[in-house]
């Protein structure tokens, strides 16, 4: 079975805490990148955070179960207007130029390039937007003013 990463913890006891309430579940939690984590205290998350991994089937499953323990924040994957799934990440046509160019310097720089150039479409509405939201958070199209 093919396993992928669930979360990335700041630190180790978050992801201990995050492991025994998935396998109270029943639901088997890799950890990696525990010890680095503690060697490198101060760097940043992305190099030093701690990544647990489980099953792809039990992806899914792990994900409400640390939601409706609010052990982790709501993840924001649904289209504001509609409150569909079905959402894209796509570059800005009128700045697909200024994009190429600041990856450019981005990467000379070695520093990230920003999310300013790129935005969300929904397949299922149509509509254009700069942030998905959880789902408590969608309007309804009638409510709109």
């Amino acid at each position: 079975m093919r396993t992928v990463k669930l979360i990335t913890c700041n630190e180790s006891f978050q992801a201990r805490l995050i492991k025994g309430a998935l396998e109270n579940e029943g639901i088997a939690v890799a950890i990696h990148n525990e010890n680095t984590s503690s060697v490198l205290r101060g760097m940043p998350v992305s190099i030093t955070g701690i990544d647990l991994f489980v099953y792809e089937d039990d992806y899914e499953r792990a994900m409400s179960i640390l939601e409706n323990n609010q052990m982790i924040p709501e993840r924001l994957i649904y289209c504001p207007y509609c409150g569909s799934k079905n959402i894209k990440f796509i570059l800005r046509k009128r700045h697909r130029l200024r994009a190429i160019f600041s990856t450019v310097i981005a990467m000379l720089a070695a520093a990230p390039p920003g999310t300013e150039h790129w935005e969300y479409i929904c397949n299922d509405c149509g509509k254009v937007f700069d942030k998905p939201v959880g789902k408590n958070n969608v309007t309804p199209e009638n409510d709109e003013t």
